[in-house]
């Protein structure tokens, strides 16, 4: 019995010891870590000298940057690169670092990020969702000059990067609205950018800076193989004041990492991959997909299309007199030419529609064949003027333009101008007389 009793008061002591033994895990209180990482990301944010560059892919759209310079007023002043005045002329508003499920800075007036989450569908985003992009951003983590948010409901990184000095007085001087332009001309310009990732094989490289919510802010690299199928990758980009940068991580193309389009000089623009090899990008002098490949139904393309009365501009071809004949009988009838398109309906049908106004009203003469595809060789039969309106008949399709396309065959290949601003241009080369073709721009309708 005295052993027991012995063994009862020792456990008692032990427990004791224990209990008074306890040591709290966190020497702080849950308080003072939120205090002193809202002072950390507040610090940070406002002790950049010049200012940060951000990006930000949004979930339903594309991608976007903006400058930012934060100051100890809960002012923030900033440039975005949707449009020329977000652009070219800065906006300020106010904005808060806060704690809630963590650190969150949170942009509580209106500004340029705002338009990416307006309702109103404001700069062509959803009604309700706009972009389905946030306002607000949980703070994630600082690595070197980066400090990196997360949006709070569309869960898309928000990254700030520091900015040099020299960033800074190229954005406060509206550079990157003349930068923008400076891109959006070298790709009008050059239609059929490419790279060579392999030398001798021909990548297409198409970006999109519109605003739209299906395509827009997104880079598309094509290249078409032996077989005549057609590989691609796309991924969401942002324009900053140096660059095109590829959003989340780069775009994967061929087990390579493209981060960035930048130029490489002046005049000479080129893509990047993560490792800093550069890809130049050139011009194709046509379309890289063959047109007998992208010619069809449900191809790239559908249609050749002369919009008004001017045929695209240096090409020569036996088609240029019939038309020239179209555009006489017009004005001899005070008509105005609006287009004329040939055009595969489905699969087996095809069209030559002729729009035109007379008196601010605006007629159609149409007729329809049907049409066989051999190889490149599109061969048209069963011509028949449209049963829905006279206007065939009564003389708005002149007999030499009727007669060129009834039980014709054609070679279908796109078209080179002599004027390099004219491209994506389809022909239809008469079998017998390859000199004879009719064009227009290529169109998918």
């Amino acid at each position: 019995m005295k052993k027991i009793l012995f063994y009862i008061a020792l456990l008692f002591v032990v427990v004791g010891c224990e209990k008074n033994s306890y040591v709290a895990k966190f020497d702080k209180l849950p308080q003072e870590r939120a205090a002193e990482q809202i002072s950390l990301v507040s610090t940070t944010l406002t002790a950049a000298p010049n200012g940060w560059i951000a990006t930000l892919p949004t979930q339903a759209g594309g991608g976007y940057a903006f400058y930012m310079a934060f100051d100890n007023e809960q002012g923030v002043t900033m440039y975005g690169d949707m449009n020329a005045t977000s652009s070219g002329t800065s906006a300020k508003s106010y904005y808060r670092v806060k704690q809630d499920m963590g650190t969150e800075l949170v942009f509580d007036t209106y500004n340029y990020i705002s338009l990416l989450n307006d309702p109103n569908g404001t700069m062509g985003g959803a009604n309700k969702i706009g972009y389905s992009s946030d306002v607000e951003f949980t703070y994630d983590k600082i690595a070197g000059d980066t400090i990196i948010f997360i949006g709070k409901k569309y869960r898309q990184p928000f990254k700030l990067f520091k900015a040099t000095a020299a960033q800074q007085t190229s954005y406060l001087s509206g550079n990157l609205k003349t930068n923008i332009e400076k891109l959006t001309a070298f790709f009008a310009a050059n239609k059929n950018s490419y790279i060579e990732i392999t030398p001798g094989v021909k990548t297409g490289v198409t970006p999109d800076f519109s605003n739209t919510l299906a395509n827009g802010k997104r880079l598309e690299l094509t290249t078409v193989n032996p077989d005549n199928s057609v590989s691609s990758g796309k991924a969401k980009i942002a324009n900053t004041i140096d660059e095109v940068a590829i959003l989340n991580g780069g775009l994967v193309y061929q087990g390579i990492v493209f981060v960035k389009i930048a130029w490489k000089s002046a005049t000479v623009l080129a893509m990047y991959d993560r490792t800093g090899k550069e890809y130049i990008i050139n011009n194709n002098p046509v379309p890289l997909l063959d047109f007998k490949n992208a010619f069809k139904f449900n191809g790239a393309y559908n249609g050749i299309m002369i919009s008004g009365r001017n045929l695209p501009a240096g090409i020569t071809s036996g088609w240029n007199n019939l038309w020239a004949q179209q555009i006489a009988s017009y004005d001899l009838n005070n008509a105005t030419m609006e287009s004329m398109q040939f055009r595969l309906m489905n699969a087996n049908t095809a069209k030559l529609e002729v729009w035109f106004v007379i008196g601010g009203s605006r007629y159609l003469a149409d007729a329809s064949y049907t049409y066989v595809i051999n190889d490149d060789v599109i061969t048209l039969s069963n011509y028949l003027p449209s049963v829905s309106n006279t206007n065939w008949n009564n003389g708005w399709v002149v007999t030499n333009v009727k007669n060129y396309f009834i039980n014709a065959s054609f070679r279908m290949s796109w078209v080179t101008s002599t004027d390099p601003s004219v491209s994506n241009i389809g022909g239809l080369y008469k079998i017998g007389d390859l000199t004879n073709f009719y064009y227009g721009r290529a169109i998918k309708n």
